[in-house]
């Protein structure tokens, strides 16, 4: 029995031995992901707004005076005018009236002061010589002082009546087209009434709506290409004339373009699209699959990054912008030639060994 005592103990003491032996670490599953490199997009972007075209300098053309039309060369859509040509007249015959009338009550009340101014004369010569007493005098030259204020008052209202006469000649202001009309000849209108719309032709305007989130990088006069539908292959230059300082309806704000249009090709009316390159050469973003940002509870937004030296992820926190046709748009947080997961980004965590698989764009 005493052979069997070694036996034994060397038994208990390997199976002891493996007792105290931790196990082997079994090794972290790898995690595939897709990934994308981060490459800012480029800067000469081009951003198009959809406007419509209209005369930048256009009148709604009226008489001053009311009346019935009995000349009006202006109701043809498009024929052009120069400035001071006739555009319509009113029938002048009541207020060729009115101006006869005017005259001739001038020419009454002027005898009336002539009289008056050479009864003044006499009768300060008699004050003087003590014929007349002062109160006689004082009466004397207050009717002279009323006779001369009708003489002022009455010149003005000459004057009137031969402005109203004027006024029954409607002139072109300036060189241009007629646009629209709103009249027709034998018409009676009122002062005021629009008979039909001029337009200068040479210069049209755009009003477009810009995002909150861009409206901060246009600045009044930045040049700008206009392209029009009906105007196939044509790029016309534009300039950024007035930038709306409060917004309108979705967060956007209104900006308006002026075109040269001197071969008037552009009409009123015309849509078609203002585009900016840059948008005054400001920092271009990173775009990303909206995916690939993972969105917080309270607002923040983060996405992951693998680390190219040790094949793991960290997680960056990220400023989004707008999303775009091109994708979710990064502001700040990441940097150029970073790599990006863009595929499971929702079961890794800090440090999680991946690897990269299907990536075309991760170098």
């Amino acid at each position: 029995m005493n052979r069997f005592l070694p036996v034994a103990a060397l038994l208990c003491l390997t199976l002891l031995a493996a007792c105290d032996r931790s196990p082997e670490p079994v090794p972290e599953p790898v995690r595939p992901v897709k990934t994308t490199k981060a490459v800012r997009a480029d800067s000469s972007k081009l951003w198009s707004f959809a406007g419509t075209a209209e005369d930048a300098l256009a009148t709604r053309l009226s008489f001053r005076v009311g009346g019935k039309i009995v000349e009006f060369p202006g109701n043809q859509i498009g024929r052009k005018f120069t400035e001071g040509e006739v555009i319509a007249r009113l029938d002048p015959s009541d207020y060729e009236l009115e101006l006869r009338q005017a005259k001739a009550n001038m020419e009454q009340v002027r005898a009336n002061y002539v009289r008056a101014k050479a009864d003044m004369e006499r009768n300060s010569r008699l004050f003087k010589g003590r014929v007349i007493s002062r109160g006689e005098l004082d009466q004397v030259e207050a009717d002279f002082k009323s006779f001369e204020a009708q003489l002022s008052a009455s010149a003005k209202q000459l004057d009137i009546a031969r402005k109203r006469l004027g006024y029954t000649t409607l002139t072109a202001p300036f060189t241009g087209w007629i646009g629209e009309v709103e009249a027709d000849v034998h018409q009676n209108v009122t002062a005021g009434q629009a008979i039909a719309t001029y337009n200068a032709g040479r210069q049209m305007k755009m009003y477009i709506s810009v995002p909150d989130t861009l409206i901060s990088q246009v600045t009044e006069g930045d040049e700008v290409a206009v392209v029009f539908d009906a105007l196939p292959g044509r790029t016309m230059k534009g300039k950024v004339e007035e930038i709306g300082v409060e917004s309108g309806t979705g967060s956007t704000y209104p900006v308006k373009v002026y075109l040269d249009n001197t071969d008037r090709m552009v009409r009123s009316g015309m849509s078609g699209h203002v585009n900016f390159t840059g948008l005054g050469h400001a920092k271009a973003a990173f775009y990303l699959p909206p995916v690939a940002v993972v969105g917080e509870p309270d607002g923040a937004h983060a996405v992951w990054v693998v680390d190219p030296k040790t094949s793991t992820v960290a997680r960056r926190n990220v400023t989004v912008g707008q999303l775009t046709p091109a994708g979710l748009e990064i502001l700040d947080g990441i940097s150029e030639g970073d790599v990006i997961v863009i595929r499971g980004v929702h079961s890794l965590e800090e440090g999680r060994k991946v690897r990269l698989v299907n990536n075309g764009a991760e170098g």
